[in-house]
């Protein structure tokens, strides 16, 4: 059964917690990523009716390796929510004063943010079992200095993100900018980009496999670059071209999958 509402929040429901322009320390080769002041969307839906569903979930520009999906089912008295996360660090690379990660509901009525429970790190892989009371809700999970915070902090890590909730042939990555450097090349630059988006849009769960082949190529073009001789550059290009058009392909072929296997999506049909 298929949520029958959808609602978009902005971060300015974080009342006491708006985003602030926060720089990253990081390797050279790799983006310096910022928080920024702009408001960012965020959709919620209702779960009053739904028996079971599954929302996926994508890393921000500050942890955007990490993704996930959390199973949502409809419980006495509430909703349970058991999240499962991949690709997630440990939170003193997002601020030396974080220690862990929290997952968050947020009410469309302004309403003061759930705390649902702490994400337990098991090496690559990361887990938390919650009941929220809150039958309309966006998910979010940041970075904190301990687990019983009252309020999310600035350091938005991950988001749960609703399929088909927008114009499935605008690219959208709703992702923060990148600062690039002169010593890489901007093919690298696009190349990651096109990855992190194709992420964004499930490619990892409708389109596995020229969304891993972009990875590996991605991968190929930042191991060459990393140990690169002078004629090298024109092989790393190539290689990062390459990852950007498998992304790209991989990116439709989930936009295309994933409103095959959704017919009954409530936005499917609207205009």
């Amino acid at each position: 059964m298929k949520p029958k509402h959808l609602f978009l929040i902005l971060c300015s429901v974080f009342v006491v917690c708006p985003i602030f322009a926060q720089e990253l320390p990081g390797d050279l080769r790799v983006p310096v990523l910022h928080l920024t002041k702009t408001s960012r969307r965020v959709y919620a839906q209702t779960y009053r009716h739904v028996s079971e569903t599954s929302v996926d979930f994508a890393g921000t520009a500050l942890m955007p390796k990490a993704h996930g999906r959390a199973e949502v089912k409809t419980a006495r008295g509430g909703i349970e929510v058991e999240l499962h996360i991949e690709g997630l660090g440990p939170a003193s690379q997002i601020d030396p004063t974080c220690l862990t990660y929290v997952l968050w509901a947020i009410p469309t009525n302004q309403g003061k943010p759930q705390n649902l429970g702490e994400l337990v790190r098991d090496g690559d892989e990361s887990k938390v079992a919650a009941f929220t009371d809150l039958p309309t809700f966006a998910m979010v999970v940041t970075a904190e200095p301990y687990f019983a915070v009252e309020q999310p902090s600035q350091f938005l890590v991950l988001q749960n993100i609703l399929r088909n909730s927008e114009n499935p042939n605008i690219i959208r990555a709703d992702l923060l900018p990148l600062r690039m450097d002169s010593k890489t090349p901007l093919d690298i630059y696009e190349a990651r980009n096109a990855v992190r988006i194709a992420r964004m849009a499930g490619a990892e769960r409708y389109a596995a496999e020229p969304f891993h082949k972009a990875l590996q190529l991605l991968q190929q073009a930042e191991s060459l670059f990393a140990h690169k001789k002078g004629g090298d550059i024109p092989n790393v290009r190539q290689k990062a071209r390459e990852a950007t058009e498998a992304a790209e392909q991989a990116r439709a072929t989930a936009v295309a999958r994933n409103g095959e296997s959704d017919p009954s999506h409530p936005l499917q049909n609207n205009p």
